[in-house]
């Protein structure tokens, strides 16, 4: 939920395309609207989290960024991993892409950028905060999520909610950490 400067640079890119953007909901949360006449509202989203671990690739874009944890509550090393950077710049690219096609469609495009999914409070801080009675109800919803596991230039699209589900387990492990989406 600190997403703070990864908030502010998408509400920027989406204010440069021609949204009106509202940040701070349900905290580092941001909705944008791109609206054109009657029709259906459609959002899309994507989460933006910046996940406490330090980035060692060695390239010139490697993130240095650090942050007070709010959890251990010390500076720790913080990057876009496990695609926040791709979810984020999709965003950006499906409201330029929405821009240059006005004259091609009609109704509500709603953006959202979503803070904390990888802590599952993000979403449910946002609808508390009203959100769908502040902005609207969606019609139609579209999330995004990276996946290494198909085919490189095809889109694999489900009607129901593939990653939409959330357990937890504590466990220790000994040895040297990592962010691991897929653990199996």
């Amino acid at each position: 939920m600190v997403e703070n400067e990864t908030a502010a640079r998408l509400a920027q890119e989406l204010r440069d395309v021609g949204c009106k953007v509202r940040e701070g909901v349900g905290g580092a949360g941001i909705v944008a609207l791109m609206e054109k006449s009657n029709g259906p509202m459609v959002v899309m989203r994507a989460d933006m989290d910046g996940l406490s671990v330090e980035e060692r690739s060695g390239l010139a874009n490697a993130s240095k960024a650090k942050q007070k944890s709010p959890i251990a509550g010390q500076m720790v090393s913080v990057m876009h991993a496990c695609g926040y950077d791709v979810h984020i710049t999709s965003l950006v690219g499906t409201a330029r892409r929405m821009a240059a096609m006005k004259d091609q469609w009609s109704g509500t495009l709603m953006l959202i950028g979503q803070p904390a999914e990888e802590r599952v409070i993000g979403a449910k801080q946002m609808i508390e905060d009203n959100l769908w009675a502040r902005f609207g109800k969606p019609d139609y919803a579209l999330a995004f999520h990276v996946w290494c596991g198909g085919e490189a230039g095809k889109l694999a699209v489900s009607t129901s909610s593939p990653y939409a589900g959330s357990d937890a387990v504590d466990i220790i492990v000994h040895g040297v950490g990592a962010h691991g989406a897929s653990p199996h």
